[in-house]
């Protein structure tokens, strides 16, 4: 059939497009030392670079900004097909394509940032601070997230083939993957794919593509100047080669700088824990002076305090005297009618925690290919990336894994009697000497190695063959103080060179004598503290993470047979994979003496996957395709069979229609189903006996009694074009999980069993420190559903060359399966409890913690103008509002709307881009370009307990930056 050929922007391949370029599906690589090949690949390119020389003949350089020419025609390979020569017109699944001139014109420094142009990407997480939802805040990362169903059920692959997630995160960091000046374009398939690629691609796939055939050479850098947060991004790409060889390497270099909570407006506020600095203080006895007087501090007598609200054991817990005091960032919230002491001690932390971290990175990559005949192809891809970052925090945990308690004999304790300590260490003033903050500094190493061989097998049938070792570690270091070092400061042997032992004092240490110091919590001593104390307060500690994949791939694909005049094409492949996670931490987290963290251990997973999978491609009629693909999977236990059906039929030249049906399962991951305690981490939980709020230690453990959960999914759509340079697409999807697995609200198991197994108290004053939870199987699933609607229109008015684009989402449903279970009158199960979260933020207290923001509209619109050299580009960036429901309670009882009234709303974010840029010189081979991100300095909306939701803004304001590109 005819195919009518369209002047198009590249920002986008609507579905229905042809795929001129080219990619191979599914190839894997062996362990190789990256030093010795990228030695290797350079030392070949030196010694091919001469012949290649004599043997090109000279061509003009293209534009510094667009991408190179290809060598020769090579097979036509979409993404979520491993058959060849299928072009994505004749498809039914809808691939959302960017180029790398398109990824240009977006500003985007990272790949992560490309998310934020991608409306079905809804709650991507990482490298932003989200106290809600949790997420790496220690470092530059981002996941991708289709359709919000979570990072796990998007695949992430770098030229079709898998990458290991990234060691601490569990998802793949997009912007860890390669240089973005390699990428030739990025393509998301907005369908399931698990028939074709396994059970991680529930939701999608995101597939960067690398640019294998680049020949010369070219380079960029640029700045981006944010208020506090400026960041810069320097790269370089080389590829030389002949008939036989090619070879590309490619580099950058980038510098984000931190940004603190203090330097937004709107994250800036007010938002208390009750463990903080100044902090509280249990009197075990009633407090008296050294000649046997009433304790007064500051006016307030606590003798007379403690004698009209004494326990029945003879204590009282009571407010360090300087709450409230300028420059503590805390403030005295009172109970009991008392005019001070009774109550809370409120220290605000928001100030001094981050945004986002300060991060530097280099990422490496190399692609390279002989020839060893006409017919059969050898290739490799060496990727390295290295980051260093550093995460500004609170200067000090709190104490919620044990207390402290400060002798009467220690010359700073006012009241005369032992009292036990409840708070932190360090607050907002920080501790002498200058420490200011709590700095946390993770690096991150990733190693992805690919050896593998295609061609010609026999007639028209080929073959794909590959190896792969994707590895990564993370190392995170951080601070938490050691409760037997902090209690030997309390008495009086604090100090590094002092002579301590864990019963206190060794041989020759006197407490407050010498080389021994005695440390005081109370604020109105701070500044009399030897610096040196810190050694007391805030010790080091680390988690090494490492990941492992081991991936052997083979891939047969050609004609079956033929069925009147019309080919059956198939493919047919195995695939055999080993996942290794390692997780190795410092001692003091081992031995649960850390005063917040707690305890860890050591774990050690892995297993192996195995599958088979098949593909057919048929067209009874030249006009109508239909697709059959099924994959057989079995990930060390877990094992099932999903199917894919599909057509794409396509009658007249102006208008097609596409559909597909597919079911996929997901294996629990290797830490979900241990039984072992696989993850420590802290959210800010109010406890309903005394009503505080404070951030508590969260314990994950696995569950070994975790079902692989399952969906189905549905896709329907059309695609117009109704005149030249016109082109309208509009897709219905649905997705519908069973048994999805989730994990539980810690807030909801507190309210549940204020004092079951699952809350960890303090046993002498029922504090709460520490929430137990798990993964659970949801019983009814998520379901979310919704409509894409993508266009552009090309036109010429004279000398100008216009663009209008558009591309959004708009969400129908998005049932969140809270995992509460409904009974009938004789306490049979008859489902769980589900609400429609479309519109709200869904934190609830019930929400499990993967389920994501759902704002009803997003869109990425534009309009894009060329006149000769110069581009101009204006985006448009909508992101509807949500409801704030961030803890409040739905109604569980089965009677009555599960979802109350929520009453405030985050508003909807809405911003402009714009970028100017020039290509100038000798056959237009150097680019300088200048833009602006959200041009009006557009503030997020406000979002309770974060300041704003990460997965709808984001609070940078207004960006410009500036680069300039050159090829040669």
């Amino acid at each position: 059939m005819a195919r009518r050929v369209l002047r198009r922007h590249p920002w986008l391949r609507l579905p229905g497009d042809g795929d001129q370029e080219v990619h191979m599906k599914g190839y894997h690589g062996i362990k190789h030392n990256l030093l010795v090949g990228t030695a290797f690949a350079m030392g070949v390119m030196g010694w091919h670079g001469a012949a290649a020389a004599q043997a090109t003949p000279a061509q003009a350089t293209p534009p510094a900004d667009q991408p190179a020419p290809e060598a020769k025609p090579q097979e036509i390979v979409v993404t979520g097909s491993y058959l060849g020569n299928i072009r994505q017109e004749n498809r039914a699944s809808p691939i959302l394509a960017v180029d790398n001139a398109a990824i240009a014109r977006t500003g985007s420094s990272s790949i992560g940032d490309l998310t934020r142009f991608i409306p079905q990407n809804v709650g991507s997480t990482g490298g932003l601070q989200d106290l809600s939802k949790g997420g790496a805040d220690t470092r530059d990362t981002r996941s991708a997230n289709l359709r919000g169903l979570g990072a796990g059920s998007t695949l992430v692959l770098l030229n079709g083939r898998r990458v290991t997630p990234q060691a601490g995160d569990d998802y793949v960091n997009l912007n860890s993957l390669t240089p973005d000046i390699a990428i030739q374009r990025v393509e998301v398939l907005l369908d399931g794919a698990s028939s074709t690629y396994g059970a991680d691609a529930v939701a999608g796939v995101f597939n960067v593509l690398t640019d294998t055939k680049f020949n010369g050479f070219k380079t960029s850098a640029q700045f981006t100047s944010i208020a506090d947060s400026p960041a810069w991004n320097v790269q370089a790409m080389m590829g030389v080669g002949n008939d036989r060889f090619h070879t590309v390497l490619s580099a950058s270099y980038r510098f984000q700088d931190n940004l603190q909570n203090s330097d937004r407006a709107v994250t800036n506020f007010f938002n208390p824990t009750a463990a903080g600095y100044p902090g509280s203080y249990l009197l075990t006895g009633r407090p008296l002076t050294a000649t046997g007087g009433h304790v007064v501090i500051n006016g307030n007598d606590y003798t007379a305090l403690y004698d009209a609200n004494k326990s029945a054991t003879g204590t009282l817990k009571v407010v360090d005297p300087n709450c409230g005091a300028d420059g503590t960032n805390s403030v005295y919230s009172p109970t009991g009618g008392a005019a001070f002491g009774l109550g809370n001690c409120l220290y605000n932390f928001q100030p001094k925690n981050p945004i986002r971290p300060r991060a530097r990175s280099v990422n490496i990559h190399n692609d390279t290919t002989f020839e060893i005949n006409d017919a059969n192809t050898l290739f490799a891809e060496l990727s390295y990336y290295h980051q260093d970052s550093e995460r500004f925090g609170v200067p000090s945990y709190a104490q919620n894994a044990g207390n402290a308690t400060m002798p009467a004999s220690n010359p700073y304790n006012p009241f005369g009697v032992d009292v036990l300590f409840y708070g932190r260490a360090i607050g907002a003033q920080g501790f002498p000497g200058g420490y200011e903050y709590r700095v946390m500094r993770d690096t991150v190493n990733q190693q992805h190695y690919v050896l593998g061989a295609r061609g010609n097998l026999v007639g028209r049938w080929k073959y794909l063959a590959t190896a792969t070792y994707s590895a990564s570690q993370t190392i995170a270091r951080d601070r938490d103080t050691d409760m037997n070092m902090f209690q030997a400061a309390l008495r009086g042997y604090g100090g590094p060179n002092c002579n301590t032992n864990f019963l206190g004092g060794g041989s020759g240490a006197v407490p407050g004598k010498g080389s021994c110091l005695y440390y005081s919590p109370f604020q109105a001593n701070l500044s009399q503290m030897d610096p040196s104390l810190i050694y007391n307060l805030q010790s080091d500690v680390f988690t090494d993470f490492k990941r492992e994949y081991y991936i052997a791939e083979a891939v047969v694909n050609g004609p079956l047979a033929s069925i009147a005049g019309h080919e059956i094409n198939v493919a047919l492949g195995a695939q055999y994979r080993r996942e290794k996670s390692i997780t190795n931490y410092s001692d003091l987290l081992l031995s649960g003496y850390g005063g917040f963290l707690g305890k860890h251990l050591n774990t050690a997973f892995s297993r192996e996957v195995k599958s088979v999978f098949a593909e057919a491609n048929y067209q009874p009629i030249d006009s109508l395709t239909l697709n059959m693909a099924g994959r057989y999977e079995d990930a060390g236990g877990y094992s099932k069979a999903v199917p894919k059906v599909a057509a794409n039929w396509h009658p007249v030249d102006w208008f097609s229609l596409r559909g597909s049906y597919s079911k996929a399962f997901q294996a629990p991951s290797l830490a979900n189903g241990s039984a072992s305690l696989i993850g420590t981490n802290v959210v800010n939980v109010t406890d309903p006996v005394d009503g505080t709020t404070s951030f508590r230690t969260i314990q994950t453990y696995g569950n070994p009694n975790l079902k692989p959960q399952s969906s189905t999914v549905y896709n329907l759509g059309a695609t117009f074009v109704p005149t030249r340079g016109a082109r309208f697409s509009i897709d219905y999807w649905k997705y519908q999980f069973n048994n999805q697995i989730s994990t539980q609200n810690p807030q909801q198991v507190v309210n549940t069993a204020p004092n079951g197994a699952a809350v960890l108290r303090d046993p002498l004053t029922g504090t709460l420190q520490s929430v137990v939870v798990t993964s659970f199987n949801a019983p009814s699933g998520t379901k979310t559903s919704g409509i894409d609607i993508q266009g552009q229109y090309a036109f010429d008015a004279g000398q100008l060359h216009l663009t209008l684009r558009d591309t959004l989402t708009y969400l129908l449903a998005y049932d969140v399966d809270t995992g509460i279970l409904r009974r009938d009158a004789n306490g049979n199960i008859t489902g769980s409890v589900v609400y429609d979260g479309v519109g709200y933020r869904n934190a609830f207290v019930q929400s499990p913690t993967s389920s994501s923001a759902a704002p009803r509209w997003r869109s990425v619109a534009g309009i894009d103008a060329g006149y000769g050299p110069h581009t101009l580009s204006l985006t448009w960036r909508y992101t509807a509002g949500v409801k704030d429901d961030y803890g409040q309670s739905l109604n569980t009882a089965g009677t009555g709307a599960v979802v109350p009234a929520v009453s405030t709303k985050v508003s909807a974010f809405s911003v402009f881009d714009a970028q100017y840029s020039l290509n100038f010189g000798h056959d237009d081979r150097y680019a300088l370009t200048l833009g602006m991100i959200n041009i009006f300095n557009t503030s997020p909306g406000f979002a309770k307990y974060n300041g704003y939701l990460p997965s709808i803004a984001d609070p940078f304001g207004r960006q410009v930056y500036a680069r300039i590109a050159a090829r040669f």
